[in-house]
């Protein structure tokens, strides 16, 4: 199923009615609270039942006994792809939003900081703008670092202060001997360009040298992992006020807003969804990190490159058809 049009229109109308009081009230929604928000011309009975079937197809979940509903991730991307198939309206732009973007010509705040200002003023979320790039940036140091028994965080760090991290299994190596490899490969790679670090490391696997103790050995083999696929960014990221989040309850416990708070996790999730093209929403575990499954994010590229973006970060629950043509329209108006 892709799209609410593939749901009888029964059940699409239970649905949306559901997803309405859902994202307004962040409770479950009974039965008759879904007749009422969605003008059904159908018994309450007949919402229950709409709504058992809405959640053997996975797209409501019950929390517990005797509750209302309340619609799933799944559920959530089915309304988002309706509502990007709709044509773009200004109609849904506030007009203050429109007005302080109008004037914003002679602002003395960066085009990109305005922009995250504006959309978390007018969304009530948190909203973003980065901007990235990726010319030429040269490796200072590479240091890993034990973070469980499992596994190995490596740091990539470059002459413009950008940091990379990367997640690697490694269960035999004690973090002295990590300390002694992170020694070794930083004095090979310094002032390289990740490419050609990558290259050394290759070169030094296989060309036939005497240095063939256990250290270096393990220096090679650990350092090629760590640069595999890695990609070093110098990024500028503008957020708006994040205590706007503290109104949603999604963001009640704080280690829930910490996760927002941590510039190279923002990166990581934002260069991800900046370079797709077009407006892109994320939503749950989408985002491909466990800390922030509880959060959704639109996002869209400015202009055709993809080093500069905007977009909006909030819970699941958020007003999707208001905020995707805000965050299109704020695009469109900084768009080189």
């Amino acid at each position: 199923m892709r799209d609410l049009g593939d749901l009888p229109g029964r059940l699409a109308d239970v649905l949306l009615a559901v997803l309405r009081g859902y994202v307004e009230s962040g409770q479950p929604v009974g039965s008759r609270d879904a007749l009422d928000l969605g003008e059904l011309p159908i018994s309450s009975a007949s919402v229950r039942g709409a709504m058992s079937e809405l959640m053997e197809l996975g797209l409501l979940e019950q929390p517990h006994t005797s509750a209302g509903r309340i619609p799933t991730d799944t559920a959530f991307r089915l309304w988002v792809e309706h509502l990007q198939r709709e044509p773009h309206s200004e109609r849904r732009v506030p007009a203050r939003l429109a007005r302080e973007l109008a004037g914003a010509g002679g602002a003395a705040t960066s085009p990109l900081q305005l922009a995250a200002d504006l959309l978390t003023e007018a969304t009530g979320q948190l909203g973003f703008s980065l901007a990235l790039d990726r010319d030429e940036l040269r490796l200072v140091q590479v240091h890993f670092v034990r973070v469980s028994s499992e596994r190995v965080t490596a740091l990539l760090v470059s002459d413009g202060g950008a940091v990379r991290t990367r997640l690697l299994d490694e269960r035999d190596t004690d973090q002295r001997r990590l300390d002694r490899i992170s020694a070794e490969l930083s004095h090979l790679v310094a002032g390289l360009t990740l490419e050609e670090a990558r290259v050394r490391l290759h070169a030094e696997i296989e060309g036939d040298r005497k240095r063939r103790d256990a250290l270096w050995r393990d220096t090679l083999a650990l350092g090629a992992r760590g640069l595999e696929g890695a990609e070093l960014v110098s990024a500028e990221l503008y957020v708006g006020d994040r205590s706007r989040l503290l109104d949603q309850p999604e963001f009640a416990r704080g280690e829930r807003l910490r996760a927002l708070e941590e510039k190279q996790r923002m990166l990581g999730l934002l260069d991800k969804l900046i370079g797709a093209g077009g407006v892109r929403v994320a939503i749950g575990e989408e985002l491909g990190d466990a800390a922030v499954a509880h959060c959704a994010v639109v996002a869209e590229q400015l202009g055709p490159g993809p080093r500069r973006g905007l977009g909006v970060i909030g819970p699941v629950r958020m007003r999707y058809d208001r905020i995707i043509p805000m965050v299109r329209y704020v695009s469109s108006k900084l768009a080189p």
